[in-house]
């Protein structure tokens, strides 16, 4: 056999077993920001498409990402819905539900809404895993539980978020290069466990690092996600994981093809927020867990790490809109630059470039892998379909969910509406999921029509399917302003009704 064919043939092989072995499943979204390094970068061009949509589960926020089966035939949906509900919920790609967990009771009993901010992840076999306040539960692609194991529990010195239920919930899960399953919780346990028997492989292992204080930084809205859209007992705990107070962590964590786990919470120092870098050593039993590195960065712990292509760098913001590229080796900062980026989890292109998005006009920030910023995006080249106000003036257009990067496009969440006088507030009238350009940032169309706003990610399947969280945070936030704001508004324009639920646009067949 020729030396080149047998090296190609030995390529191939390679990356067949790299496939096979990937813990992930290879159904087009698996976790809440798509793999194991937290890049939301996917192989799809979707500019070419026109859609037809359905949505489901209205009168529920959904805030993560909905995942998808191996065969990609089947969507899990965490909601975060009051007692005698059930918060996980399966989907085929049509709307039909299949199946749901047993409604919450207690803490013992079903999954309960702090489920809400946890993706499930899914992997290769096609089975389910998912956490919510005190537990972390696997499930079968029947919806048969597979197991079931507690969480380590409340430490007296911790934040009491909801009244008597206990919370110390993880965000998404993830799973190790060793196909265990890892998650931290909000108060910094760590735990590892075997995918298979449910059992915690690990010794007990907590963050060195500080409470984070009592994120006061926005107050939280009176009609925020009210009126069923989640459990009224959980909104100041959502409230403050968004901002990441009153914890150690409240991200998802990401891991790198040599088994480092990544996770941005609280410092050492009070009041600011660090990287820290984590390193596994299964050889002993209980597996031991030890830090590689903490690296500081300013106020906020609210954006999960997302990794460079190669792994070799981490890039994270804080709230203060400081950008961070860290060396995922040593710790080392490599660069920092000021933005107006939010603390939201960054995207990462398949050439290493970085994607924020940004509480600004300008949707999206894109970063050069050197620290350098190469454009922001610009929303004036289309149009939001809404007309000028003479009291109003004209419309706006707020970003509200983490960007995603296609082969063609940078797709970014955004709610067009009208700024209020006096209070200066803007409220949502339209909400889209808009293609930016990836070399300019200039927007290029309106991909799909939402029926409210985001406030999370867009999932990309690998046929251009796009699956959206409704999150309803923008919408239920203004909705005791709605009244008087749709009297303001110009001819029979309204306010976007809090509705929340999920939505999923399949490319139109011609």
């Amino acid at each position: 056999m020729p030396v080149l064919l047998a090296f190609l043939l030995l390529l191939c092989t390679l990356s067949l077993q790299t496939q096979a072995e990937s813990p992930y499943s290879q159904g087009g979204w698996p976790t809440l920001h798509y793999d194991a390094g937290n890049r939301r970068a996917v192989d799809v061009d979707i500019l070419e498409y026109e859609y037809d949509s359905w949505d489901a589960l209205a009168g529920a926020s959904v805030l993560t990402a909905p995942v998808t089966s191996p065969d990609g035939q089947q969507l899990y949906v965490t909601t975060g819905l009051p007692r005698g509900n059930s918060n996980l919920h399966a989907l085929t790609i049509n709307g039909k539900i299949l199946w749901q967990s047993g409604p919450w009771r207690d803490a013992s009993e079903g999954i309960d809404p702090c489920a809400l901010l946890s993706s499930p992840i899914v992997d290769h076999e096609g089975d389910i895993y998912i956490g919510d306040c005190n537990q972390l539960f696997a499930y079968r692609p029947d919806g048969t539980m597979k197991w079931v194991t507690d969480l380590p529990p409340v430490q007296p010195d911790d934040w009491v978020a909801a009244g008597e239920h206990p919370v110390n919930a993880l965000t998404t899960a993830v799973f190790t290069t060793e196909v265990y399953v890892l998650g931290v919780t909000n108060f910094g346990d760590v735990v590892l466990v075997d995918p298979e028997t449910g059992m915690v492989l690990n010794e007990p292992y907590r963050l060195p690092t500080l409470l984070s204080p009592y994120s006061e930084l926005f107050p939280l809205p009176d009609g925020l996600l009210s009126g069923g859209l989640v459990d009224a007992q959980f909104r100041e705990w959502i409230w403050q994981l968004i901002f990441g107070g009153s914890m150690r962590s409240a991200n998802t964590p990401a891991i790198s093809s040599d088994n480092r786990v990544f996770l941005v919470g609280s410092s050492t120092q009070e009041g600011i927020g660090a990287l820290i870098g984590l390193d596994l050593d299964t050889t002993t039993q209980p597996a031991a867990i030890h830090e590689a590195f903490i690296t500081d960065i300013g106020i906020g712990s609210g954006s999960s790490p997302a990794l460079a292509p190669d792994s070799d760098e981490a890039y994270v913001c804080d709230e203060e809109g400081w950008f961070y590229g860290v060396d995922t080796h040593s710790g080392a900062i490599n660069w920092k630059i000021k933005t107006r980026a939010t603390a939201g989890a960054a995207a990462v292109g398949k050439d290493g470039v970085v994607y924020a998005l940004q509480n600004a006009p300008e949707p999206v920030i894109a970063i050069s892998p050197e620290g350098r910023i190469l454009w922001q995006g610009d929303l004036s080249s289309v149009s939001s379909g809404l007309p000028s106000s003479w009291l109003l003036g004209e419309p706006t257009g707020s970003a509200n969910g983490n960007p995603v990067v296609t082969d063609d496009a940078v797709l970014v969440p955004v709610a067009f509406g009208y700024k209020l006088p006096i209070i200066d507030v803007m409220v949502p009238v339209t909400s889209h999921v808009v293609a930016l350009d990836l070399k300019t940032g200039k927007a290029l169309k309106l991909i799909v029509s939402l029926p409210d706003d985001s406030s999370g990610v867009t999932g990309v399947l690998p046929n251009g399917t796009l699956v959206n969280s409704l999150g309803a945070v923008t919408s239920s936030a203004v909705a005791q302003l709605k009244p008087f704001a749709d009297l303001l508004l110009p001819g029979d324009l309204e306010v976007l009704t809090a509705r929340g639920g999920m939505q999923v646009s399949t490319p139109r067949q011609e």
